[in-house]
């Protein structure tokens, strides 16, 4: 799978601040389970969020793309990391708590996909376990395109990311990296990654027919890396 397949190996350079993230995991697995033993993070990427968990939990991870689970393995050696479609995984174990944090829902464009990842989520779920994932609204991701383009600085690594409208639904993520190999040599990679959003009271209607208990969430005082989200928790 192609996807992040450059934008991989910067990833952790931009993408830095986690904390909202985590303890909103950590809140919700207290305040609607108790006894976790085992997690399982869909769209793990990188593994900067797994990682935390480790000790924990007995965790596991699972993502699409080849180039960034290779950077989970680096951080997370011996975590069992599958390269697996999350709208239609299969594996030999249930958990007691399933993430898909980051907005990861949203990079499938076809809301059967979305059907199939919580169908997929219900069959691996231990009774009484939880499933917690984000999502980008509607209104965030065009919020996002009327921006101006982004431009960083991270160590010898520049990145460019403009955010664009395709489509009514579909939002693409334009993003441009320029990375220092030598003195005045610098190696250049681009990609685009799309994501889309669908109603969030559909989703809940449709999380409730799997569930047996289904909470939407907003942050108060959200950063700007967070506000638009929203986030679900929904319990076996």
């Amino acid at each position: 799978m192609s996807l992040y397949k450059h934008f991989s190996k910067v990833y952790d350079l931009f993408n830095t601040n986690y904390d909202w993230c985590i303890q909103f995991v950590e809140e919700a697995i207290e305040e609607h389970t108790e006894g976790v033993q085992s997690l399982l993070e869909l769209a793990c990427g990188t593994g900067n969020i797994l990682q935390h968990f480790v000790g924990k939990y007995e965790v596991s991870g699972l993502d699409l793309s080849a180039s960034m689970l290779a950077q989970a393995r680096e951080k997370l050696p011996g975590v069992p990391l599958y390269e697996m479609d999350m709208s239609a995984f299969e594996l030999d174990k249930t958990y007691d708590a399933i993430l898909c944090m980051y907005d990861s829902i949203n990079h499938l464009l076809e809301y059967d996909d979305w059907i199939g990842t919580f169908n997929s989520v219900r069959r691996h779920l231990n009774p009484g376990g939880v499933f917690v994932f984000d999502m980008n609204t509607l209104a965030r991701l065009d919020h996002k395109a009327q921006l101006p383009r982004l431009v960083q600085q991270e160590d010898d690594a520049y990145l460019i990311m403009t955010v664009t409208k395709r489509t009514d639904r579909v939002t693409n993520w334009n993003v441009k990296v320029f990375q220092r190999v030598e003195r005045n040599l610098y190696e250049f990679s681009e990609e685009d990654i799309e994501e889309t959003s669908f109603p969030q009271e559909k989703v809940k209607e449709d999380l409730e027919a799997l569930f047996d208990e289904v909470y939407l969430h907003t942050l108060e005082r959200p950063p700007d890396l967070v506000r638009g989200r929203v986030f679900f928790v929904c319990k076996a």
